[in-house]
């Protein structure tokens, strides 16, 4: 069942503990997040990597450090980001290549500039998820909107789905919804949170 108000608090609170991080601080624990996962997921099988790109007003995990080091070890990932279609209220996805100019749209969120080569969802091997709160069961809490709910619903089941947060966004429990994906894993800078039991890796 969803509970509309107390997720709308939920935010409120998560979004005013991590707007409390320095600077500083956001740049250290993101740097932890991402050795996390690399130690921890192997590439071999990925092909295709969606990675969400971060917004400095909103304090998010910073991407950069994952963006970087895909480029300089493992050249043959085609990275895919995040491109928001506010009129349908979706998400599409974009390939990220060499000539590729970023921008920040209306909402904050840094984009490719335009054109670009669409990519399907069903194509991608592993999704870096961005996320406002999560549970141990790997349900999610974002920012309201509804886009990255509608997304996950049409990858490949065999598609792994990783979520990139700060410990702080650590919840007992979040309310759900009959339709919400839940996520394969939670990275934070304090552990690597397996939330599908069924998965071998």
């Amino acid at each position: 069942m969803d509970h509309p108000p107390l997720k709308s608090e939920l935010r409120k609170s998560l979004l005013a503990k991590r707007n409390g991080l320095r600077p500083e601080e956001i740049t250290q624990r993101s740097s932890e997040i991402f050795l996390r996962w690399r130690n921890r997921f192997s590439l071999r099988q990925v092909a295709w990597l969606h990675l969400f790109q971060s917004i400095p007003r909103k304090n998010e995990v910073q991407t950069h450090f994952f963006a970087d080091y895909l480029e300089a070890r493992h050249a043959r990932i085609k990275i895919v980001v995040p491109v928001m279609d506010a009129i349908h209220k979706k998400l599409r996805h974009a390939l990220i290549e060499n000539d590729i100019v970023m921008e920040t749209n209306r909402f904050g969120v840094p984009e490719p500039r335009m054109p670009v080569r669409w990519v399907y969802p069903m194509l991608l091997d592993m999704v870096l998820v961005p996320l406002l709160g999560f549970d141990e069961r790997g349900n999610r809490l974002g920012y309201g909107g509804g886009y990255y709910d509608r997304f996950l619903h049409n990858i490949r089941p065999q598609c792994l789905k990783i979520g990139l947060a700060f410990e702080l966004s650590h919840l007992d429990a979040i309310p759900v919804h009959a339709h919400d994906v839940p996520l394969d894993f939670v990275v934070t800078e304090a552990a690597v949170y397996r939330c599908n039991p069924n998965l071998s890796i």
